[in-house]
């Protein structure tokens, strides 16, 4: 009996493992139904023609509300705005620019993120644009446009000279001069801490004389190459992605932009299904390369339907047999699992030691300022830790590492908290939106009412034990955070146990009724 009895506690306590390993695998798993995060992702085009007289913001409105409702998993819009109507004005007067921050406005609202292009046609037309010193005076003139929405400005692409913005086919963009005043002005107007893209990588070359690129040591600074990035439409068209480069230099190229994207902005558009530069293997593979951060939606449909069409066979099996769209989608810019947390510290008045280990499994990296904070909430109250960590310097070996170090509030009450880490916007014109904050792509950290994402339980109190926690038991923790509802893996586990119980009993009582028979012999 005694044997039957340690059987049972050694089963109890396995079944205990397997429940407890079943909650761990489920939480820290990534969740691939999250897509939405900020500054990255999929964009959907909303073009707007600049009239002389009144603007039709219902027009507008209708064209978010329509993004609202039919693509829910796109974060940017690229916000083309036309100056065709303007080609014989001096000035954009000061009205039209209140317009202009109101279609702003009304993209805040909304929970998304500019791409801002500013352009003289957006048809395909030849020599567009007005006299030079016209495009210079509106380049002034929209100043007040960069600044006013640089909280939701993402990247700046170029723009104002040939069809479409892009530099080609029109009266100034084969003449270094007049390129590189534009960009010159760009780099008065634009606010430091936005980026500018450009449509070529010898436009960023050509104007600074070097192939250097951005370093770790001068990212994210005010130096110029640091405020470079680079938009392509025609990525992956062709082996020139459609004279983006010479076939003679497209090795060379390609690596140069996957050493400068690092720590700028990159995206475009993808076109031409039938290169097999897009197919999906290899498009993955020059995604990682040059860390593509965000894609046009609706740029080549049957591109897009060819990932749809493909399924993802690579190494990460939870995409396995998945369509390559989700792989890509999923994977634009950065892409944040939790894979670690450690807490040191629960006394009031002294310092709390936190190290987060986030993997990034993107394609690109964090590129803009975000804030840091650390929120400590249980029934009663809540303690927000703001910290001063500039997460995009945190990189290392594909991990972001925060070493969280400061003090709790002198007055926080002793007791269990749930710990959150929100990473949101230096703009108070954003902190309500919750589309404006990263959100960990780990299965139920996400919480709504915090705007964060929850790292796990900590009890506060002077003769609190609990020195450090690891991620095996914080995330396991994770299902008293949200909702009851069943686990499937318990469940499993659980019957597992249950039949494994069974088995042992029979084969005791086998083996004891062998040992009383030799005994009786």
């Amino acid at each position: 009996m005694k044997k039957i009895l340690a059987v049972f506690n050694i089963i109890l306590i396995l079944i205990f493992f397997i429940g407890t390993t079943a909650v761990y695998a489920d939480i820290t798993e990534e969740d691939i139904s999250i897509v939405k995060n900020p500054d990255r992702g999929l964009y959907k085009l909303v073009q707007v023609e600049l009239q002389n007289e009144e603007e039709n913001f219902d027009d507008f409105e209708k064209k978010v509300d329509e993004i609202n409702e039919n693509d829910k998993e796109v974060s940017l819009i690229l916000l083309e705005l036309n100056l065709k109507n303007y080609v014989q004005e001096n000035n954009i007067s000061k009205n039209k620019i209140i317009e202009i921050n109101k279609y702003f406005s009304i993209i805040r609202k909304n929970g998304y993120k500019v791409i801002f292009r500013v352009v003289y046609d957006s048809v395909g037309q030849t020599n567009s644009e007005p006299e030079f010193n016209i495009i210079l005076q509106h380049m002034d003139d929209l100043k007040e446009i960069y600044t006013t929405n640089k909280d939701i400005i993402f990247v700046v692409e170029a723009g104002f000279l040939g069809t479409n913005g892009e530099w080609i086919n029109g009266k100034y963009d084969k003449y270094m001069t007049e390129k590189n005043k534009i960009i010159e002005k760009l780099l008065e107007i634009v606010p430091e801490e936005i980026q500018i893209s450009f449509r070529k990588p010898t436009y960023i070359t050509d104007y600074l004389s070097s192939k250097n690129t951005v370093t770790e040591s001068n990212a994210f600074s005010t130096d110029i190459i640091s405020r470079f990035g680079l938009y392509n439409s025609g990525y992956l068209e062709s082996e020139t992605d459609s004279d983006t480069y010479n076939k003679l230099e497209r090795t060379e190229s390609i690596n140069w932009q996957g050493l400068q994207t690092k720590y700028t902005i990159f995206g475009g558009e993808a076109k031409n299904w039938k290169s097999n530069y897009n197919d999906l293997e290899n498009a993955i593979k020059d995604m990682f390369i040059r860390h593509c951060t965000y894609l046009n939606k609706n740029a080549d449909e049957n591109v897009i339907e060819k990932w749809k069409g493909t399924l993802y066979t690579g190494t990460e099996e939870i995409y396995n047999r998945k369509s390559g769209y989700v792989y890509i989608q999923n994977h634009l810019g950065y892409r944040l699992l939790l894979t670690n947390v450690k807490f040191n510290g629960t006394e009031a008045g002294k310092n709390a030691e936190v190290l987060i280990n986030l993997e990034n499994i993107g394609f690109g990296n964090i590129l803009k300022e975000k804030t840091i904070t650390l929120i400590y909430k249980n029934t009663s109250n809540t303690y927000k830790i703001e910290t001063n960590i500039d997460i995009r310097k945190q990189l290392k070996d594909g991990n972001y590492v925060l070493q969280i170090n400061e003090k709790l509030p002198d007055d926080m009450k002793d007791g269990e908290y749930n710990v959150y880490l929100s990473i949101g916007e230096p703009y108070e014109s954003l902190k309500d939106n919750s589309n404006y904050y990263i959100k960990l792509v780990n299965k139920n950290v996400w919480n709504e009412e915090t705007k964060g994402n929850y790292l796990g339980k900590v009890t506060i109190g002077a003769n609190t034990n609990n020195k450090e926690t690891s991620s095996s038991n914080i995330i396991s923790q994770a299902t008293n955070n949200q909702e009851s509802t069943t686990n499937p893996k318990i469940v499993i586990g659980v019957i597992a146990g249950i039949v494994i119980i069974i088995f042992l009993i029979i084969i005791i009582i086998i083996k004891n009724k062998k040992d009383t028979d030799l005994s009786i012999k």
